[in-house]
């Protein structure tokens, strides 16, 4: 048995619009008006119901339905003429031409729809409907002959893609231009043959001429190569319904940069918008916050763009047209909003992100400060002989000159930590950041070696200490697991050019752990493993680079310079 629902389904509508077109050539053949050509036209309006976009072909009708489609064939029937058919192949026209397309081969299957009713409409429907005379019939035949081949080249076209055929949209407005563009072509024809005195053939083709100039100048009016044109007037005025859509966009971008709060910016924006004459007060809810402007009126039209909720009161109903206008409005002002939204969001999370490293950064330099205090402290609780005078002096000398640096050190930290921002570091002098470095120092294992040439040169002596410090610390981890750690810190500079090096002789750095030791946080098992890390980009901010210029197993070697200073090695620690 043959599966109806299957053959007739939206995939093969072009072949039930085949058989449409063939039955309904067929009704003109068969004497026009007779009892046959009748129930011709009924079988045609049989298959238009199938083919028709009104229902869903799996939709069941009801009664009232069914004795709507009755009444409408039983009138056909009994009125069919040549005006009732003019009538009905112009709404034909339209609903062909207002067909909305997925594909290529849907377009080329419809263009021949529409040749194939245009023609019967203007070389044999339009000539017997006004009796404008007897065309010729060498003309006449050619166009019999193109009705019956045209439909059956419908019946080539392959199935349609399922997806691309679950509905019939159809453009309404180019429908119906064109069902009307093409009842003036008729009848402009009709009107030249009886005023004119011509034949309809030789007015059809006048009509013809003048209807393709006035569409060529349309056309180039609409879409002008200039830039100007009624496209762009139509464009303008669809955008503009009660405010200039411009002038809304200036606003809210000079309101984005007045106002940073999107509390205070969302406040502004709803008082320019509620200078619009059909506005008279508007509400707003986003990010669980809301504010109003205005008054309450009768009608509210509620709106939601991303994070944005507006509810805005009117004195009238919101029409369509005018409801696509306040959504792209809100749309606008809801991006505006989220932006802003985001931009406190990041500022807090910058804000938390600069407190946590400057925390990490500090926890670092307490670290060495408490390290510098237990060698402070070791060396003043030594048991001195009971002579040794010399020794004492030392002591108190050492404890001059490290409590000092430490106090200034933990201002320093405080300061940072009450102040959390990327800042540069002081300058100071090289020559005097050396000394002092030496001082502080006074240890074995530990061998300095300065080349300096530009004493009075400024360095950013907190930068420095970190880098000096971090790697000191981390010699020290070394020398808990292996032999004593020797270290040498040189210190070239000439040119302006400073070269740091810090120097141990202990294990080689992990292949793995050195490609990253610079760039990102490392496992360690007595801190945060962010030392180095800090170290680098507050070598960075200062306009210094730090690297690891050299790591075999007896000569691991880190460099700060304020230039690539690749594998350098200062002369004197070679």
């Amino acid at each position: 048995m043959i599966n109806l629902s299957r053959l007739l389904d939206r995939r093969r509508e072009h072949w039930v619009l085949a058989i449409m077109l063939i039955v309904l050539n067929l009704a003109l053949m068969a004497d026009f008006g007779s009892m046959l050509s009748a129930s011709l036209m009924t079988a045609h309006l049989g298959l238009f119901f199938l083919w028709q976009p009104i229902w869903q072909g799996d939709q069941r009708l009801n009664r009232w339905s069914t004795l709507v489609i009755a009444i409408s064939i039983g009138a056909f029937f009994f009125a069919l003429d040549w005006g009732l058919l003019f009538c009905w192949l112009i709404l034909l026209i339209g609903i062909v031409a207002g067909r909305s397309f997925s594909s290529r081969q849907e377009r080329i299957a419809y263009m021949i729809t529409s040749t194939f009713l245009i023609s019967i409409l203007l070389i044999e429907c339009t000539p017997n409907l006004f009796a404008v005379g007897e065309l010729n019939t060498a003309i006449v035949y050619s166009f019999r002959l193109a009705w019956l081949a045209l439909p059956f080249s419908l019946l080539l076209f392959p199935t349609y893609n399922l997806a691309l055929r679950e509905t019939f949209p159809i453009d309404f407005f180019r429908g119906i231009t064109i069902a009307l563009m093409t009842a003036l072509l008729a009848l402009s024809s009709v009107l030249m043959t009886y005023e004119l005195q011509i034949e309809y053939s030789i007015a059809l083709i006048a009509s013809l001429l003048v209807l393709s100039a006035f569409l060529f100048l349309i056309s180039w009016l609409i879409t002008p190569g200039t830039g100007s044109g009624l496209g762009v007037l139509w464009e303008k005025s669809v955008l503009n319904i009660g405010t200039p859509f411009e002038s809304w966009l200036s606003s809210l971008a000079e309101l984005a940069g007045r106002r940073q709060e999107y509390r205070e910016f969302l406040d502004a924006a709803l008082d320019e918008l509620c200078e619009i004459p059909w506005i008279r007060g508007a509400r707003w809810v986003a990010n669980g916050q809301t504010g109003e402007s205005g008054s309450h009126a009768e009608f509210s039209t509620h709106l939601t763009a991303s994070d944005l909720e507006v509810t805005l009161f009117t004195d009238r109903s919101v029409g369509s047209s005018l409801l696509i206008h306040c959504r792209l409005l809100i749309q606008v002002l809801g991006h505006f909003v989220s932006a802003k939204i985001r931009e406190t969001e990041q500022a807090q999370q910058a804000h938390l992100q600069a407190v946590h490293e400057t925390g990490a950064r500090l926890t670092h330099d307490i670290k060495n400060l408490l390290q510098s205090l237990k060698t402070t402290t070791a060396a003043l609780l030594e048991e001195p002989g009971r002579h040794d005078e010399k020794r004492e002096a030392q002591r108190q000398a050492l404890l001059r000159r490290q409590l000092p640096h430490i106090t200034q050190r933990l201002q320093l930290a405080l300061d940072k930590l009450q102040q959390p921002s990327a800042q540069a570091s002081d300058t100071k002098a090289l020559s005097k950041w050396w000394n002092e470095l030496i001082l502080r120092y006074p240890l074995d294992g530990i061998e300095f070696l300065p080349d300096i040439r530009d004493e009075h040169l400024g360095i950013p002596g907190d930068c420095f200490d970190s880098v000096v410090e971090n790697l000191l610390d981390n010699a020290r981890n070394k020398a808990k697991s292996s032999s004593p750690i020797q270290v040498k810190i040189g210190l070239h500079s000439n040119d302006g050019r400073v070269v740091l090096s810090v120097v141990d002789n202990g294990a080689a750095i992990d292949e793995k752990l050195a490609a990253i030791i610079l760039k990102q946080p490392v496992p360690s098992d007595d801190g945060l493993g962010i030392g180095l890390l800090q170290s680098a980009q507050q070598a960075k901010l200062n306009g210094f680079e730090l690297i690891l210029s050299e790591n075999t197993t007896g000569a691991v070697r880190f460099t700060l310079t304020n230039r690539r200073a690749g594998t350098h090695k200062d002369h004197q620690s070679r």
